[in-house]
């Protein structure tokens, strides 16, 4: 799995390694730097102490023979006058005449004469450490002592450190960014599962929680946290609800006595005729507000065999007095699913209804079952709905441009409910181009709806 650059485990992991690699190169920059500093100090010492313990017995008139033995691997050690006359050498030759004006401690390159097994001889330039001194001899004078010993001494321990830190350096980094990984994925997991628990709760999961991780920090106060947010949402979403199946119950009442009054009145033909076509608006309403209100609270009745075809026809029968349109429905097959039949009825006369509103002159349904599926199409010959509302046309009460708006005589809730039941049941619903002229509407069901 690619890791998102983006992701806490990643940037933490980075984060780490990054820290970790400048402290190795500083560190070892350090390390080497302080062993090379003291290697050479103690090798000064050592330079010094032999040089200043021979000259101090040449001033005892010790023979300059007796005193070029030296323990230090790869030294020097040179006796003679001030003039360059050599008295006494011991360790590596030097060729030529050995710097005699410079006293102290210095580096310097120093030519030897290396010889080999086969006679012949050549010239090799090392780089020295060297320590010069005076000496007064009774027998020789003024006289110079020059102890050295190569830089190898100093570089090869060195020359390892860098190795070790060279070759260890990645090593460690990898295992440690595999640990940071590793306890940024263990540490994150609760994260993961809260994720996952929160994406697996819908609208309907009306009291639904988080499982709180107890792990004792800021992960388990964050899931109590949320779990504390849907409390509060899930009882003003009930209060919500609850409102609109009250306020829906009880104007179910007066409109109901209303229009009694109305049709009892003495008042002229035309307004009643007004009145009354006002107050079954109302009533369409107040139905559709008490069936959306069942469907946000999750209520999906019995799951029962529907022949989706008589639905069709007692749609079409129902609106047969309030329209004189052309209907064409020579492609309605006999169709079953499983369903709850009354919101099934109410998704199918809400498409009739809607197609009837804004045709022309005809309309036509198209109904069949393949696949495992089952699909209804319902055409009209209208203005159609442009590609940029057919999302928005299935929300509650929109607002549109055109003729296809909630003032064209439906409540703003028919399509609405449409897709809600449609998805309660394991379908989609969508809008396009009719071939007619108008628009398509397009349920797609299972034969056999989720539970």
């Amino acid at each position: 799995m690619v890791a998102d650059v983006r992701g806490i485990r990643f940037r933490a992991t980075a984060f780490v390694s990054l820290v970790l690699a400048a402290a190795l190169l500083g560190g070892g920059i350090i390390v080497a730097t302080v062993l090379r500093s003291q290697l050479i100090d103690n090798l000064d010492a050592t330079l010094v102490a032999a040089a200043e313990g021979r000259a101090s017995l040449l001033a005892a008139d010790a023979d300059p023979l007796t005193l070029t033995d030296t323990r230090l691997e790869e030294s020097t050690v040179w006796i003679g006058t001030v003039d360059g006359s050599t008295l006494a050498t011991g360790g590596r030759s030097m060729v030529g005449h050995p710097p005699t004006t410079r006293l102290g401690t210095s580096t310097t390159q120093v030519a030897f004469e290396e010889s080999h097994d086969d006679g012949q001889s050549e010239i090799d330039r090392e780089e020295l450490r060297l320590h010069v001194t005076t000496a007064v001899s009774p027998t020789h004078g003024d006289v110079l002592v020059i102890v050295g010993s190569e830089l190898e001494v100093v570089n090869g321990p060195v020359g390892k450190v860098v190795a070790v830190l060279v070759v260890g350096s990645p090593v460690l980094l990898v295992i440690v960014a595999g640990l940071t990984w590793i306890t940024a994925d263990r540490a994150l997991r609760p994260v993961g599962r809260i994720r996952s628990d929160a994406k697996r709760i819908s609208a309907h999961d009306q009291g639904a929680t988080l499982d709180v991780p107890k792990t004792g920090d800021e992960i388990e106060a964050l899931a109590q946290t949320v779990n504390d947010m849907l409390e509060r949402l899930a009882v003003n979403d009930r209060r919500q609800r609850q409102f609109v199946g009250d306020a829906s119950h009880e104007l179910k009442s007066p409109l109901a006595n209303l229009r009694i009054d109305i049709e009892t009145s003495t008042t002229d033909n035309e307004t009643r005729e007004r009145c009354l076509a006002q107050i079954d608006r109302l009533a369409a309403l107040v139905d559709d507000l008490l069936a959306l209100a069942r469907h946000d609270e999750g209520q999906v009745g019995r799951r029962d065999p529907v022949d989706l075809d008589d639905l069709v026809f007692d749609a079409l029968a129902a609106a047969a007095p309030r329209h004189n349109h052309r209907v064409v429905i020579d492609d309605v097959e006999p169709t079953r699913v499983t369903g709850d039949a009354a919101q099934l009825r109410g998704l199918v006369r809400n498409l009739v209804d809607n197609a009837l509103r804004h045709a022309e002159s005809r309309i036509a349904i198209t109904l069949a079952g393949s696949g495992g599926r089952t699909v209804l199409h319902v055409d009209d010959d209208g203005i159609g709905v442009s590609v940029c509302d057919r999302d928005q046309i299935f929300e509650r009460f929109a607002r549109i441009d055109g003729a296809r708006d909630r003032h064209a005589g439906g409540t703003g809730l028919g399509l609405a409910i449409v897709r809600r039941v449609a998805e309660a049941h394991g379908g989609t619903v969508s809008v396009t181009d009719s071939p007619l002229g108008g628009a398509r509407f397009t349920v797609s069901l299972t034969n056999r709806a989720t539970s």
